[in-house]
């Protein structure tokens, strides 16, 4: 036997290089998996290890389980395709060399190109990924990357010629480019109403957003340029208040216009069997022909679906799994996949989803709520973006030049983050004032809570109780204490776009007004009967009689507290550890509160009311009333007040809203009956 014939007997077959391939993938996958383990401040094992704690009939349902099978099978998959394109491209060089010496070197090389390729293309397009490393490198470049595709393009056709013949490879990628071509086709379309003169309706929110980082309130005009653009013709109803300054609760109090006391949306995560659905609002609007949508690019904590009333909801799964996938899907080829238009299949817990920062494209979110819209029905939607929400991350890196540091770190990334969202909010407007939606359109433009940073100009302060150190009344982020006002205040704004219609002019609305006015505000303006029969709304027409609203207070009620996130930092394992004992885990993977202790938390709530500058608040850990002046920044105990504040009429409005509410302090109520 000659020395050429053992060194072909002696080659690599196909086959084992292919599974030597897929070897190499999972020392792959376990090298970043690892990697990332080093990097992350919150690592997965914190979730394990909370998971420990319960049982696992507790923590793991069918549905749970098959998400996170699911998403291990997919991941597995593309890796052992990417395997077989790797073997593929081998072939041909293998053919030609035959020494398994030289054969190994070859492959090795070849595998060495495909990781590069992935790890320079996702710190191209995801710079901020933990795993991208070669984001300052020349092969994450457009050059590098150039070069490197083009060499293993070049490689992987050879191989498949060498394998399938001319034929089968040219069919192959002409079925492969249409394929892409028609998956990433949008139909240039306008609007064109079957009844123009029936408006759209966009209720457009911004997670967290601060009335007083927009320009009518003095801010710097250059951080939110088409938000104030916006703003420079609409009705904006200042003082308005949020009934929670939690999403879910706040949306759930828009589209209802009722307070959580009636709607009973108490909490994020709230049961559903506890809600009445659907919302009269939209169900009205389903009848009068309109499309109904509901979007959000960050649903863990708002789980509104289709129950509630929709056509359609557009944004990511749904799920516990969420929490987990998002945690572990920081993987190279995950992310240049998630943004394509196959990812809603393979990756939906990670599909326009804001909670996978690295990856979340606003750009692809605006295009995937404007592409569902009807192009002849008028439609109604509910949109809310989620950028500026905690922890924020981005999937580039923020412009640290033009933002000013103040020494509070939150409070620097929440202002480079408005930035970002400004221009997601003006590329949705411009995308519906090209497509013809504007031309006959009511919008809102809202926040569902604002975000306290503990800055100096937000405190309150008192020249009576310099020594009380049981009153606290500045806290972190949003939702944890009703006495921080720049968590409760929010953006209301209301425009009328018409094509007959004069160049709008900015007008400020004073007075007290809430969420919850929306509702009653749009069936008023299109003039729709609402079925009272149903269940009535709290808020108010905003174009009705002002009288209405002269000594009309508004409520603000707090969420359970919760100590970990009342902190510049929330550390999940703690944050975890403090509130598993409250949810459930359901059969369709969802995760609610139990309702068992549903009451039990509602009598752990603050409320307050508003009225004017003036707000009264009643603190579980508190024995007396608290009088807040808005205006001045200060407050004072009830029974010392000698202000100017209607404490009377709020106090009897406060009793009269949450009379027989769990845990309410009738005491208070009792002695106002006595005066």
């Amino acid at each position: 036997m000659t020395e050429e014939n053992n060194k072909e007997i002696n080659q690599p077959s196909q086959r084992r290089t292919f599974w030597r391939t897929v070897a190499m993938m999972l020392l792959f996958l376990i090298f970043i998996f690892n990697y990332r383990q080093l990097l992350l401040s919150y690592p997965l094992f914190s979730v394990i290890s909370f998971m420990n704690e319960r049982s696992i009939g507790e923590m793991f349902t069918t549905e749970l389980a098959t998400d996170l099978l699911l998403f291990t099978v997919v991941t597995i998959v593309l890796h052992v395709f990417w395997a077989l394109v790797i073997t593929i491209s081998c072939k041909p060089l293998f053919d030609k060399f035959k020494n398994q010496t030289i054969q190994s070197q070859i492959w090795f090389v070849i595998v060495l190109l495909h990781f590069t390729l992935v790890l320079a293309a996702n710190a191209y397009w995801y710079p901020t990924s933990l795993v991208g490393f070669l984001r300052t490198t020349p092969l994450a470049s457009t050059f590098g990357l150039t070069v490197l595709s083009s060499v293993i393009f070049a490689l992987f056709s050879w191989g498949l010629y060498v394998q399938l013949g001319k034929v089968v490879t040219v069919m192959s990628f002409s079925i492969i480019s249409l394929a892409a071509l028609f998956a990433n086709f949008t139909p240039n379309t306008t609007y064109q109403p079957e009844n123009p003169d029936i408006p759209n309706i966009f209720i457009i929110g911004i997670d967290g957003l601060r009335p007083d980082q927009l320009s009518y309130r003095s801010a710097n005009p250059r951080l939110t340029p088409n938000i104030n653009k916006f703003l420079s013709g609409s009705l904006i109803y200042d003082n308005t208040y949020t009934p929670q300054a939690r999403t879910y609760v706040a949306w759930m109090s828009i589209l209802t216009g009722q307070y959580p006391v009636k709607h009973g949306g108490r909490f994020n995560l709230t049961p559903p069997e506890l809600i009445q659905k659907p919302f009269p609002l939209v169900r009205e609007l389903n009848e009068k022909g309109y499309k109904t949508l509901y979007a959000m690019d960050e649903r863990r904590f708002n789980q509104l679906d289709k129950e509630y009333g929709f056509d359609q909801v557009i944004g990511p799964k749904i799920g516990a799994a969420g929490l987990i996938i998002t945690k572990v899907a920081d993987i190279p080829l995950i992310n240049i996949l998630v943004n394509t238009p196959i990812s809603d299949l393979l990756f939906p817990y990670l599909y326009i989803n804001r909670a996978y920062g690295k990856t979340y494209s606003p750009e692809h979110f605006n295009r995937e709520v404007m592409t569902q819209l009807s192009i002849d029905k008028p439609n109604f939607l509910a949109v809310h973006f989620c950028q500026l929400h905690w922890p924020y991350t981005s999937k580039d890196f923020i412009d640290v030049e033009n933002t000013k540091w103040d020494g509070n770190y939150n409070h620097f990334m929440y202002q480079a983050m408005l930035k970002k969202v400004d221009e997601q909010f003006g590329n949705f407007i411009k995308n519906l004032e090209s497509k013809g939606y504007m031309e006959n359109a009511i919008v809102y433009l809202i926040s569902d809570h604002g975000e306290s940073f503990l800055l100096d100009k937000d405190r309150l302060t008192s020249d009576k109780y310099f020594d009380d150190s049981e009153f606290v009344n500045d806290a972190w982020g949003h939702g944890t204490n009703v006495l921080s006002q720049e968590q409760s205040n929010v953006l209301m704004a209301y425009r009328r776009y018409q094509e007959t219609d004069k160049k709008e002019i900015q007008q400020v609305v004073k007075g007290t007004f809430s969420l919850v006015d929306i509702a009653p505000s749009l069936l008023n303006e299109l003039g729709v009967a609402f079925d009272q029969n149903h269940q009535d709304f709290d808020g108010f027409a905003l174009k009705s009689d002002p009288s209405n609203f002269a000594n009309r207070g508004v409520f603000v009620e707090s969420p359970h507290p919760v100590k970990a996130i009342n902190t510049s930092f929330i550390a999940q394992n703690e944050l975890m550890s403090e509130t598993s004992a409250d949810y459930d885990l359901r059969q369709n993977g969802r995760v609610v509160i139990k309702p068992d202790i549903y009451k039990e938390l509602i009598a752990k709530k603050q409320r307050s009311i508003y009225l004017n500058q003036w707000q009264l608040a009643m603190l579980p850990n508190q024995n007396k009333l608290i009088v807040v002046d808005t205006k001045e920044n200060t407050w004072n105990y009830l029974p010392d007040y000698e202000g100017g504040a209607p404490v009377t009429s709020m106090l009897t409005q406060l009793c009269n809203h949450y009379r027989g509410d769990e845990g309410f302090d009738n005491n208070h109520c009792s002695e106002l009956a006595k005066r």
